[in-house]
């Protein structure tokens, strides 16, 4: 989204999915009230960032956490202890994953490691790793494999996985910056999926909508053994308590509606795919996010669309980027605390007048 784009949305009346936060000023002013303002952490000790460890680690139900101010240091800090401890530098990962398409190469350019890539478009499987021969670091699975359509790997096929990983003592990492969405979409608890792995990375940004931030967690050695990686990567902050009581603002108000949002979100894809030339991919959702295919290029459906919001005040979509069909552009749906503001049939009006907004049957 450009600046232009961010002005249209705010000025729009209904959004869809994804609403731009509210002023700085008014969040400051929420932060300030919570309990966990009464103390400042040092370097991540202490405050509200001990609160927030806690209170993670117990729903995780793991050994130990630890916190950071971003996903992408949490992770390469998580491969670069896994093989350390292994004396190994291959990670399987998936190609379509977050670590291999959204960090600039991160984890090959910054760290030792080599990336064995394993699936195409669909998450990989424990047959497929049967296939391998190398020594393995780690094995990262990440949920949903968002890129490819917020999929998620049939809950039977991500026991295999996990099973396949302790009978060979090879450590199996969640790449789980939507595990919250995750345990939703499956209908388990997060500690559920958590036990499943050695490791897991959890974000506080997306479906709690907090600052930013992530954490961790595991057993306590191998949590210990995170802190000097953490340093080496430029992960310590002075203080980061903002982000700590944003994320502990999230666990408690927007973790426990992430099931009503799931419903929500397999509700409106339903209706979705019963408008013409819309594809829903997948359908029903895996979590409460998935992609729409619509007919044109991305650059032609994004003009379209700032025009459509400048007259209808209505945002449907932040971007289009390429579909894997011909003639055809992806957008995203992300259901959340904007859903309180309309219904399912609202919304299928707004996305059916969008489609025929531009054709020649729509001008007068």
């Amino acid at each position: 989204m450009n600046d232009q784009d961010r002005d249209l949305k705010q000025a729009c009346r209904f959004v869809l999915s994804r609403p731009l936060p509210p002023p700085a000023a008014d969040t400051l002013a929420r932060l300030a009230a919570h309990a966990a303002a009464e103390a400042a952490d040092e370097y991540g000790a202490g405050g509200a960032v001990a609160r927030l460890e806690q209170a993670t680690v117990e729903r995780l139900g793991k050994d130990a956490g630890l916190f950071f101010i971003k996903g992408v240091t949490a992770q390469l800090c998580v491969l670069r202890a896994h093989a350390q401890a292994r004396g190994c530098r291959n990670v399987v990962i998936h190609p379509m994953s977050h670590m291999d398409i959204d960090e600039a190469g991160a984890i090959e350019r910054v760290t030792d490691l080599k990336v064995i890539r394993l699936g195409r478009f669909l998450p990989f499987t424990a047959p497929m790793l049967d296939a391998l021969t190398e020594p393995l670091a780690a094995v990262v699975v990440e949920l949903p494999l968002r890129r490819a359509g917020f999929l998620l790997p049939p809950i039977d096929a991500l026991r295999a996985i996990s099973a396949w990983c302790r009978e060979r003592h090879v450590p199996l990492h969640l790449d789980g910056a939507r595990l919250w969405e995750t345990a939703a979409g499956y209908g388990l608890s997060v500690a559920e999926l958590a036990a499943l792995a050695d490791s897991v990375y959890v974000s506080y940004y997306k479906g709690l909508g907090g600052l930013g931030g992530a954490l961790v967690a595991g057993g306590d050695a191998f949590v210990h053994s995170l802190r000097v990686w953490k340093t080496r990567y430029g992960g310590d902050l002075s203080t980061a308590w903002p982000y700590a009581i944003a994320a502990l603002d999230g666990l408690e108000h927007q973790a426990p509606r992430l099931g009503e949002f799931v419903a929500r979100a397999r509700a409106l894809a339903a209706a979705l795919a019963g408008l013409p030339g819309l594809l829903v991919h997948p359908n029903p959702p895996h979590t409460n996010a998935f992609q729409l295919w619509l007919p044109g290029t991305p650059s032609a459906l994004a003009e379209r669309h700032r025009q459509f919001a400048a007259e209808h005040r209505c945002w449907l979509f932040d971007a289009f980027a390429e579909a894997p069909l011909a003639g055809h552009a992806m957008a995203e749906v992300q259901i959340g605390p904007a859903s309180d503001h309309y219904r399912t049939p609202q919304a299928i009006a707004a996305v059916n007048q969008f489609l025929a907004y531009g054709s020649p049957t729509s001008q007068p």
